[in-house]
C-alpha cells in the first residue's frame, strides 16, 4: 500500500512517517513550503491545483497530519487557522476523490470537546476556540466523503508532548514552551491560571496510536488518543523544575481568550478496537523529553 503522510515535517508527522518507514508500506512525504526539508515534496494544501498537479495519483491512503495547530495562532490569526486547516482538510478529501484514494486518517484534537473530565467520543461537540471549530470542520469533510466510498479514521488527540517538538514555537505544546524557557532562562512565564489541567499524552503512545488507523476494524470510526489522566499546570511546572534541576521560577502573565480550563479524555473506545493503551506518564515523559534535548544540545 503506498501511504502519503501531509505535516511530515512536523512535530507528529515526523514521528508517524518514520514509524510507517518501518512497515511494508511505501511512504511519501508532504509539508509546507519552508518547513518540508526531508520530505519528499513541499507545497500548500489549500491551493487544490498545486496539489493535483504535484502529488502523485496512485495513493491509497492519506495520513492528513498538516494542520495549524496553536490555540493562540487561532485566536490572532483566524484566516490562516482556516486556510491550514479547514481549506486544506477540504482539499485533501476532495483530491482523495478525484485521485481514487480509499481511506482518510485524520488527526483532530480533544479541542472540539471544550471543556469537560471523563470525554468520550460521544460527549458534547462545544469547542470555545477557533481551532477547536476548524479541527471539527476537518472532521464534517471527511465524515461528507463517506458517500464517495471514502473511509476515514478521526483521532482527536489530546495534548500531545515529547522528543522532536518545537522549541522555539511558544504559542504551542505547553510542555515543550515551559521546558524551553526554564532551559533557555531559567524562568518561565505562564499564559493562563496554573489551576488550568490538561491530559497529555507522550509522543510514541500517540504515533502508535494513529498506526491503528491501518486496521479496517478503525473504519469510520472516532477515536480519542488520551490518558485519563489530568495534570495541572502547576503539576506540570513543578515536573519541569525537578526535570531540570535548577532554580527556575514561573510567572502568571495572563489569559488569553479561547484558552480551555481543562480536559481529560477517556480512551476505552480505541482499546476495546485496537487494544491500544498508554504506556508512558507525565514524568517519565517529560524526563524523556529533557533527556534528549540534552542529548541534542538543548534549546538556542
Amino acid at each position: 500500500m503506498k501511504i502519503m503522510v501531509t505535516g511530515a515535517g512536523g512535530f507528529i508527522g515526523k514521528h508517524l512517517a518514520t514509524k510507517l518507514k518501518d512497515t511494508e508500506h511505501t511512504v511519501f512525504t508532504t509539508d509546507q513550503i519552508g518547513r518540508g526539508v526531508g520530505c519528499d515534496i513541499s507545497l500548500d494544501l489549500s491551493n487544490y491545483d498545486q496539489m493535483i498537479d504535484e502529488l502523485p495519483h496512485d495513493i491509497d491512503l492519506i495520513y492528513h497530519i498538516a494542520a495549524q495547530t496553536s490555540g493562540y495562532i487561532g485566536l490572532v490569526n483566524p484566516a490562516q487557522d482556516i486556510m491550514s486547516n479547514t481549506l486544506a482538510t477540504l482539499n485533501v478529501c476532495r483530491f482523495a476523490k478525484q485521485t481514487g484514494v480509499g481511506k482518510i486518517v485524520y488527526t483532530s484534537s480533544m479541542a472540539v470537546y471544550g471543556n469537560g473530565d471523563d470525554l468520550t467520543e460521544r460527549s458534547k461537540i462545544k469547542p470555545i476556540s477557533h481551532y477547536g471549530i476548524s479541527k471539527y470542520t476537518g472532521e464534517m469533510y471527511c465524515r461528507q466523503y463517506e458517500q464517495f466510498d471514502i473511509v476515514n479514521t478521526i483521532f482527536r488527540l489530546f495534548n500531545v508532548y515529547g522528543y522532536g517538538q518545537d522549541m522555539k514555537n511558544l504559542n504551542q505544546g505547553m510542555a515543550s514552551i515551559y521546558l524551553a524557557q526554564a532551559l533557555k532562562d531559567n524562568h518561565i512565564k505562564v499564559k493562563g491560571s496554573f489551576d488550568r489541567y490538561r491530559d497529555f499524552v507522550y509522543i510514541d503512545d500517540v504515533v502508535n496510536a494513529l498506526v491503528m488507523g491501518l486496521l479496517p476494524v478503525t473504519d469510520n470510526q472516532t477515536y480519542n488518543v488520551a490518558t485519563g489522566k489530568g495534570t495541572t499546570v502547576k503539576e506540570l511546572l513543578d515536573i519541569v523544575v525537578d526535570v531540570v534541576g535548577t532554580n527556575t521560577t514561573y510567572e502568571n502573565i495572563g489569559q488569553y481568550e479561547g484558552d480551555q480550563d481543562g480536559t481529560i479524555g477517556l480512551y476505552d473506545k480505541l482499546k476495546n478496537d485496537t487494544n491500544w493503551a498508554p504506556t508512558t506518564d507525565i514524568k517519565t515523559g517529560m524526563n524523556k523529553f529533557y533527556v534528549d534535548l540534552c542529548n541534542n544540545k538543548g534549546v538556542n
